[in-house]
């Protein structure tokens, strides 16, 4: 009896969660911001073969707010696929009257030129109410073949 009241509880509590998501209307606080976009992302992972991104925008604008969470979610693509890190190590050994003085230095950069990122598919969007303006979620499909 326990077992099954056990597995009763978390089979509600599981669609909470997507009763959330599916049923959000507007954003109220930054916590709440916070929980929709960690269970909207969270809903799709990536594979070795398709990469899954989301992406948020804001805007009193609705087609700019759309078109800031697109960008968003590509920027993240480019940044995964096409991305170059430059890394720059300095280590230096000086001897002075007390002993030898070592110290190190790395500087990295993460650099992204000219992406291009085509083939992407919407998988999902949802477009909230926040403030005085909307609040556009996207999630995005790239396909690594």
């Amino acid at each position: 009896m326990r077992m099954l009241l056990i597995i009763l509880v978390g089979l509600l509590l599981s669609n909470c969660t997507n009763s959330y998501v599916k049923n959000k209307k507007s954003i109220h606080s930054p916590n709440d911001l916070m929980k929709f976009t960690n269970i909207w992302c969270e809903k799709n992972k990536s594979t070795d073969k398709i990469i899954r991104m989301c992406g948020s925008g804001w805007s009193k604008d609705l087609t700019i707010s759309e078109n800031k969470a697109i960008l968003s979610a590509k920027l993240k693509i480019a940044d995964i696929t096409q991305h170059t890190l430059l890394r720059n190590e300095m280590i230096t050994h000086k001897e002075n009257a007390k002993g030898v003085v070592k110290s190190y230095e790395m500087n990295a950069d993460n650099q992204l030129t000219e992406a291009t990122i085509s083939g992407y598919k919407i998988v999902s969007k949802k477009v909230m109410k926040e403030k005085n303006g909307w609040r556009t979620m996207v999630l995005l499909a790239y396909n690594m073949s």
